[in-house]
Protein backbone atom coordinates (compact mmCIF):
# COMPACT_ATOMS: atom_id res chain seq x y z
CA UNK A 1 0.00 0.00 0.00
CA UNK A 2 1.85 2.88 -1.25
CA UNK A 3 -0.50 5.39 1.14
CA UNK A 4 -1.21 4.75 4.86
CA UNK A 5 -4.70 6.55 3.87
CA UNK A 6 -6.71 4.32 2.50
CA UNK A 7 -6.56 1.14 4.41
CA UNK A 8 -7.43 2.99 8.00
CA UNK A 9 -10.18 5.17 6.38
CA UNK A 10 -12.02 1.97 5.74
CA UNK A 11 -11.33 0.91 8.86
CA UNK A 12 -12.00 3.92 10.77
CA UNK A 13 -15.63 3.96 8.59
CA UNK A 14 -16.40 0.42 9.53
CA UNK A 15 -15.49 0.46 13.58
CA UNK A 16 -17.28 4.09 13.44
CA UNK A 17 -20.06 3.06 12.01
CA UNK A 18 -21.25 0.92 14.78
CA UNK A 19 -20.86 3.84 17.60
CA UNK A 20 -21.92 6.50 15.72
CA UNK A 21 -25.60 5.23 15.77
CA UNK A 22 -25.53 4.88 19.89
CA UNK A 23 -26.18 8.70 20.15
CA UNK A 24 -28.55 8.72 17.54
CA UNK A 25 -30.81 5.74 18.83
CA UNK A 26 -33.55 8.25 20.39
CA UNK A 27 -33.65 10.38 17.41
CA UNK A 28 -33.99 7.49 15.15
CA UNK A 29 -36.70 5.43 17.43
CA UNK A 30 -38.99 8.60 17.19
CA UNK A 31 -38.78 9.66 13.38
CA UNK A 32 -39.62 6.11 12.21
CA UNK A 33 -41.66 5.06 15.47
CA UNK A 34 -39.78 1.74 16.11
CA UNK A 35 -40.05 -0.36 18.88
CA UNK A 36 -36.97 -1.61 21.24
CA UNK A 37 -36.52 -4.68 19.30
CA UNK A 38 -36.12 -2.76 16.25
CA UNK A 39 -33.89 -0.56 17.66
CA UNK A 40 -31.97 -2.99 19.10
CA UNK A 41 -31.41 -5.28 15.44
CA UNK A 42 -30.04 -1.77 14.20
CA UNK A 43 -27.06 -2.03 16.40
CA UNK A 44 -26.89 -5.93 17.02
CA UNK A 45 -27.68 -6.65 13.36
CA UNK A 46 -24.75 -4.64 11.92
CA UNK A 47 -22.51 -5.90 14.72
CA UNK A 48 -23.14 -9.59 14.25
CA UNK A 49 -23.00 -9.43 10.56
CA UNK A 50 -19.53 -8.15 10.88
CA UNK A 51 -18.07 -10.13 13.40
CA UNK A 52 -19.25 -13.63 12.57
CA UNK A 53 -18.61 -12.47 8.37
CA UNK A 54 -14.83 -11.89 9.01
CA UNK A 55 -13.25 -15.08 8.40
CA UNK A 56 -15.12 -15.44 5.07
CA UNK A 57 -14.66 -11.43 3.97
CA UNK A 58 -10.79 -12.44 4.69
CA UNK A 59 -10.83 -15.91 2.68
CA UNK A 60 -12.29 -14.15 -0.35
CA UNK A 61 -9.46 -11.53 -0.64
CA UNK A 62 -7.18 -14.35 -0.21
CA UNK A 63 -8.55 -16.08 -3.01
CA UNK A 64 -10.14 -13.07 -5.45
CA UNK A 65 -7.31 -10.85 -4.56
CA UNK A 66 -7.66 -8.02 -1.34
CA UNK A 67 -7.44 -4.98 -3.16
CA UNK A 68 -10.69 -5.94 -5.33
CA UNK A 69 -12.07 -7.39 -1.75
CA UNK A 70 -11.35 -3.99 -0.33
CA UNK A 71 -12.80 -1.59 -2.92
CA UNK A 72 -16.01 -4.05 -3.35
CA UNK A 73 -15.96 -3.59 0.11
CA UNK A 74 -16.01 0.05 0.49
CA UNK A 75 -18.16 0.59 -2.97
CA UNK A 76 -20.84 -1.95 -1.28
CA UNK A 77 -20.30 -0.06 2.59
CA UNK A 78 -21.03 3.36 0.98
CA UNK A 79 -24.24 1.97 -1.23
CA UNK A 80 -25.30 0.60 2.35
CA UNK A 81 -25.00 3.86 3.43
CA UNK A 82 -26.85 5.42 1.62
CA UNK A 83 -29.54 2.74 2.08
CA UNK A 84 -29.52 3.60 5.97
CA UNK A 85 -29.60 7.56 5.32
CA UNK A 86 -33.01 7.59 3.52
CA UNK A 87 -34.40 4.32 5.23
CA UNK A 88 -38.13 5.04 5.06
CA UNK A 89 -38.85 2.51 7.97
CA UNK A 90 -37.58 0.42 10.90
CA UNK A 91 -37.66 -2.59 8.36
CA UNK A 92 -36.01 -0.82 5.48
CA UNK A 93 -33.05 0.45 7.79
CA UNK A 94 -32.39 -3.25 10.14
CA UNK A 95 -32.40 -4.88 6.57
CA UNK A 96 -29.66 -2.14 5.23
CA UNK A 97 -27.47 -2.20 8.32
CA UNK A 98 -27.24 -6.32 8.14
CA UNK A 99 -25.86 -5.79 4.46
CA UNK A 100 -23.96 -3.22 5.54
CA UNK A 101 -22.11 -5.41 8.32
CA UNK A 102 -21.56 -7.33 4.97
CA UNK A 103 -20.09 -4.76 3.59
CA UNK A 104 -17.53 -4.24 6.82
CA UNK A 105 -17.06 -7.90 7.10
CA UNK A 106 -15.42 -7.51 3.23
CA UNK A 107 -13.50 -4.71 3.62
CA UNK A 108 -11.78 -4.66 7.19
CA UNK A 109 -9.88 -8.26 6.55
CA UNK A 110 -8.17 -6.71 3.86
CA UNK A 111 -6.52 -3.88 5.35
CA UNK A 112 -4.10 -6.27 7.72
CA UNK A 113 -3.46 -8.58 5.27
CA UNK A 114 -2.26 -5.66 2.23
CA UNK A 115 0.01 -4.32 5.74
CA UNK A 116 1.53 -7.68 5.64
CA UNK A 117 2.07 -8.19 1.97
CA UNK A 118 3.04 -4.68 0.92
CA UNK A 119 5.56 -3.70 4.23
CA UNK A 120 8.44 -5.54 6.51
CA UNK A 121 10.08 -4.33 9.30
CA UNK A 122 10.11 -0.81 10.69
CA UNK A 123 7.57 0.13 8.00
CA UNK A 124 5.10 -2.81 8.43
CA UNK A 125 5.44 -1.79 12.44
CA UNK A 126 4.13 1.66 11.79
CA UNK A 127 1.19 0.31 9.46
CA UNK A 128 -0.02 -2.16 11.97
CA UNK A 129 0.26 1.26 14.42
CA UNK A 130 -1.59 3.42 11.82
CA UNK A 131 -4.23 0.27 12.14
CA UNK A 132 -4.38 -0.12 16.09
CA UNK A 133 -4.70 4.11 15.91
CA UNK A 134 -7.19 4.08 13.73
CA UNK A 135 -9.74 1.87 15.38
CA UNK A 136 -9.34 3.38 18.65
CA UNK A 137 -10.18 6.90 17.46
CA UNK A 138 -13.22 5.63 15.44
CA UNK A 139 -14.38 3.87 18.99
CA UNK A 140 -13.25 7.16 21.14
CA UNK A 141 -14.94 9.49 18.75
CA UNK A 142 -18.00 7.46 17.13
CA UNK A 143 -20.19 8.47 19.33
CA UNK A 144 -19.15 12.02 19.68
CA UNK A 145 -19.51 12.54 15.79
CA UNK A 146 -22.49 10.62 16.26
CA UNK A 147 -24.29 13.10 18.63
CA UNK A 148 -22.35 16.46 16.84
CA UNK A 149 -24.55 14.92 13.60
CA UNK A 150 -27.64 14.42 15.21
CA UNK A 151 -27.73 18.10 17.27
CA UNK A 152 -26.40 19.72 13.75
CA UNK A 153 -29.07 18.69 12.09
CA UNK A 154 -27.26 19.30 8.73
CA UNK A 155 -29.86 20.64 5.50
CA UNK A 156 -32.53 18.92 8.62
CA UNK A 157 -31.53 15.04 8.28
CA UNK A 158 -31.09 14.51 11.67
CA UNK A 159 -29.94 11.32 12.44
CA UNK A 160 -29.36 10.29 9.09
CA UNK A 161 -26.24 12.86 8.18
CA UNK A 162 -24.57 9.45 11.02
CA UNK A 163 -24.82 7.69 7.71
CA UNK A 164 -24.62 9.49 4.40
CA UNK A 165 -21.76 11.24 5.80
CA UNK A 166 -20.00 7.40 5.34
CA UNK A 167 -20.96 8.54 1.51
CA UNK A 168 -18.38 11.28 0.48
CA UNK A 169 -15.17 9.59 3.08
CA UNK A 170 -15.96 6.68 1.20
CA UNK A 171 -16.10 7.88 -2.30
CA UNK A 172 -13.12 9.76 -1.50
CA UNK A 173 -11.05 6.64 -0.65
CA UNK A 174 -12.26 4.72 -3.28
CA UNK A 175 -11.48 7.28 -5.56
CA UNK A 176 -7.84 6.36 -5.07
CA UNK A 177 -7.54 2.68 -3.77
CA UNK A 178 -6.58 1.40 -7.62
CA UNK A 179 -4.13 3.66 -7.41
CA UNK A 180 -2.16 3.29 -4.66
CA UNK A 181 -3.17 0.14 -2.97
CA UNK A 182 -1.32 -3.12 -4.26
CA UNK A 183 -3.13 -6.07 -5.46
CA UNK A 184 -2.16 -9.75 -3.75
CA UNK A 185 -3.88 -12.84 -3.01
CA UNK A 186 -2.85 -16.42 -1.16
CA UNK A 187 0.15 -18.12 -3.13
CA UNK A 188 -0.10 -21.40 -3.84
CA UNK A 189 -3.23 -23.79 -5.11
CA UNK A 190 -5.92 -21.65 -3.72
CA UNK A 191 -9.69 -22.45 -3.51
CA UNK A 192 -12.83 -21.11 -1.82
CA UNK A 193 -13.89 -23.59 0.76
CA UNK A 194 -17.48 -22.65 0.82
CA UNK A 195 -19.16 -25.23 3.14
CA UNK A 196 -16.11 -24.62 5.59
CA UNK A 197 -16.45 -20.48 5.45
CA UNK A 198 -20.16 -20.99 6.07
CA UNK A 199 -20.32 -23.24 9.39
CA UNK A 200 -17.46 -20.71 10.34
CA UNK A 201 -19.67 -18.17 9.75
CA UNK A 202 -22.24 -19.74 11.55
CA UNK A 203 -20.52 -20.80 14.70
CA UNK A 204 -19.32 -17.54 15.07
CA UNK A 205 -22.50 -16.04 14.55
CA UNK A 206 -24.41 -18.53 17.15
CA UNK A 207 -21.03 -17.71 19.74
CA UNK A 208 -22.34 -13.69 19.24
CA UNK A 209 -26.07 -14.96 19.81
CA UNK A 210 -24.96 -16.31 23.39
Amino acid sequence: MKSLLEGPTGVFVAILDFFIVNVAIPAMQRDLHAGPAAIEWVVAGYALVDGSGLVLGGRLGDVFGRRRMFALGLALFALTSVACGLAPDAGSLVAARVVQGAAAAVLAPQVLAVIRTAYSGAAQARAVNAYALTMGLAAVFGQLVGGVLTRADLFGLGWRACFLINVPIGAAALAVTWRVVPESRATGAVRLDLGGAVLVTLALGARCCR
